[in-house]
């Protein structure tokens, strides 16, 4: 069970995370599925794509175990209207939804950031 403390923490960096260009939201899953926090557009499911993520992220993680890759630092899905991209945050993974021609750098970049100071407060 999450803090309030920790809960609001987490949601102040997804709010700054999602001023980057090109997020249309973000939130923090626990490696069970269950949503931690969340700020997605309000046409989202969060517990359905909570539930995914978290099931893809684990995926690609015994896959790259399996193959010899090491730590999975990081796994994106591309669709035709956008990217799903997921990093760990510790004891979560967060989740990252961006626009089809967003500048991964940039936001790969400000992923990183944000799952270091999630780190702390999980």
């Amino acid at each position: 069970m999450q803090n309030s403390w920790g809960e609001s923490m987490i949601d102040r960096i997804l709010l700054e995370l999602n001023k980057t260009e090109g997020i249309k939201g973000s939130m923090v899953v626990g490696k069970d599925g269950l949503v931690i926090a969340s700020q997605l557009p309000s046409n989202v499911d969060a517990e359905l794509i909570g539930a995914m993520a978290s099931a893809a992220f684990g995926a690609a993680e015994r896959t790259a175990a399996e193959i010899g890759m090491g730590s999975l630092e990081q796994t994106m899905i591309e669709g035709e209207h956008g990217k799903t991209l997921m990093i760990d945050a510790g004891e979560g993974i967060l989740v990252v939804l961006t626009d089809a021609k967003a500048n991964l750098g940039l936001i790969r970049i400000a992923m990183k950031r944000s799952a270091e100071k999630i780190k702390t407060s999980l």
